[in-house]
């Protein structure tokens, strides 16, 4: 039988940003994400407990999630690896933002595509938080999404894969 951390490394997953403003303090973070409905637009995050990003979510009821792009694979392990608290990471490591009207997510320049999510709902769990959002707002660019598998990125390149219907 596998170890459960080894199992982890069979999901494949995407890699995305978790983005978050509230009056003047802003965070960015390496996450991973999934929808929770495919009839709703709902997602769900993790962020772990008494870290910037939490606070920030707690307090805007807010947070954008973006979908990293093929190229981003340094800047996610740079935000992913850098605590927010006492750092502006978007000026630490000279994050290039796509133009955005105020109040609008910050999505750094190079990504897939970004979803705007007011919180529905949260829970805490050992050492996490976990946060509900329901997608207010979103779109995407014209670049393939990043991904994560076994301790490694790869990218999502081309068309889908055609499915047929299931023999009856």
């Amino acid at each position: 039988m596998a170890s459960a951390p080894e199992v982890f490394f069979w999901l494949p997953c995407p890699v995305v940003f978790i983005t978050s403003v509230h009056g003047t303090q802003r965070d960015i973070m390496t996450a991973t994400a999934m929808f929770v409905s495919e009839k709703e637009p709902l997602v769900q995050i993790s962020v772990a407990r008494n870290h910037l990003t939490e606070e920030l979510i707690l307090a805007s009821g807010r947070f954008a999630l973006v979908l990293a792009g093929s190229g981003q694979q340094a800047l996610a392990i740079k935000v992913g690896s850098t605590k927010g608290a006492g750092t502006d990471k978007f000026a630490a490591f000279s994050i290039a933002l796509e133009p955005a009207a105020p109040g609008q997510a910050l999505v750094p320049a190079g990504a897939c595509a970004w979803m705007v999510c007011r919180v529905e709902h949260t829970m805490e769990i050992t050492g996490y938080r976990l946060f509900i959002g329901r997608v207010v707002d979103h779109g995407r660019f014209d670049v393939d999404p990043l991904m994560w598998r076994n301790d490694r990125f790869f990218t999502l390149e081309g068309n889908p894969c055609q499915i047929s219907p299931a023999s009856p």
